[in-house]
């Protein structure tokens, strides 16, 4: 069975790639040249595809490449991205591979220091990729930078950065107040260092772990960037509306999500913990997590008896990938830069 290096280099020798780049000077923290690619994972986007385009043609930072990986739609959306013709680096599965597995494809087969990745439904503001790049640009430290979401139906304000919360529940930060360092960038829209996405993939093999299919990646991946000593930051200058969960329909609330997307969210808190979570705080959020999900089994049970059995598969995915689940910890943890004092200030939650 190949590791999971193995896994990701197949789909781009990350040491080759990042000499490539020292040899054009591309890891300098200030580059001279802005060059940026958007990278895309499409699962029947046909709906959003145009005007998701519309705003990046748009982007007053040009981009040097857009590749998209289209994960067996059945939609259309593969052919209306493969008229795009040269201005679109397109590959195909013929199934969905999901979020993670997708996303790590077409990051690999991108080539410049800042990365763009970019959900299909959401729509970016012209100045977006300027603003993200001179945050990078500023902050050497800076992993990722994400900016104000609005959602597209209502305008409303959703948010801006990723919290971390007791429970591994997905929250927002507030999208107001001045630029800022949060603990992690929702990965609907974030703008991505390089060298800190080959760091990461150095560790563990992989960029986002393609175990989690979907759901609760952006946290993981905040959560080990920030354990190798990067940090990740908010700008209210790079502005974006995002239609939200578009290839479900707009399905936001974990309840109102298919049965097999809430196996995922189940299944990727309990590895996201497992795996990052330094010792002095396993045992408390751990708690904290089975505590709530003690209190919404009675809800599902009485109210979504039919998906029981989906989120009990759940917890036997957490215990079938456990062994490798380990691995990633010890090889993390041996890195970390991050123990419990460090992680407390950015908890909410219980």
């Amino acid at each position: 069975m190949p590791s999971p290096a193995g896994r990701y280099r197949r789909l781009g020798d990350v040491a080759q790639a990042r000499e490539r780049r020292r040899r054009h000077g591309r890891l300098s923290q200030r580059p001279v040249t802005i060059a940026v690619a958007a990278a895309l994972a499409n699962w029947n986007g046909a709906p959003y595809l145009p005007k998701c385009f519309a705003a990046l043609e748009a982007q007053t930072t040009g981009l040097d490449e857009i590749v998209v990986v289209d994960n067996g739609s059945t939609d259309g959306s593969d052919a209306w991205l493969a008229a795009r013709g040269d201005a679109v680096r397109l590959f195909r599965s013929d199934r969905n591979e999901g979020y993670c597995a997708g996303y790590n494809r077409a990051i690999a087969a991108t080539d410049t220091p800042y990365v763009l990745a970019l959900n299909t439904d959401v729509y970016l503001d012209p100045g977006f990729v300027r603003a993200a790049v001179r945050v990078l640009d500023d902050h050497g430290e800076a992993a990722a930078v994400t900016g104000s979401f609005y959602e597209e139906a209502t305008g409303r304000t959703i948010g801006g950065g990723v919290r971390l919360r007791r429970q591994l529940r997905m929250r927002p930060e507030t999208a107001d107040g001045p630029a800022r360092e949060v603990f992690g960038a929702s990965g609907a829209a974030v703008l991505f260092r390089r060298a800190a996405l080959d760091e990461a993939a150095d560790v563990t093999g992989e960029i986002y772990d393609d175990r989690y299919f979907s759901y609760g990646e952006d946290i993981d991946l905040a959560w080990r960037l920030r354990s190798l000593g990067w940090t990740v930051r908010y700008t209210p200058d790079a502005r974006a509306h995002h239609v939200g969960s578009g290839s479900l329909g707009g399905a936001l609330r974990f309840l109102e999500k298919p049965a097999v997307f809430q196996r995922h969210v189940l299944k990727n808190r309990y590895l996201t913990l497992l795996k990052n979570a330094p010792p002095g705080l396993l045992v408390e959020m751990g708690a904290a997590l089975m505590l709530t999900d003690l209190a919404l089994w009675p809800y599902l049970c009485l109210r979504q008896p039919l998906r029981v059995p989906h989120l009990l598969g759940g917890i036997a995915d957490v215990l079938r990938l456990l062994p490798g689940t380990w691995r990633r910890r010890r090889l993390l943890q041996a890195r970390s830069r991050l123990g419990s004092r460090a992680v407390r200030p950015w908890l909410h939650g219980l």
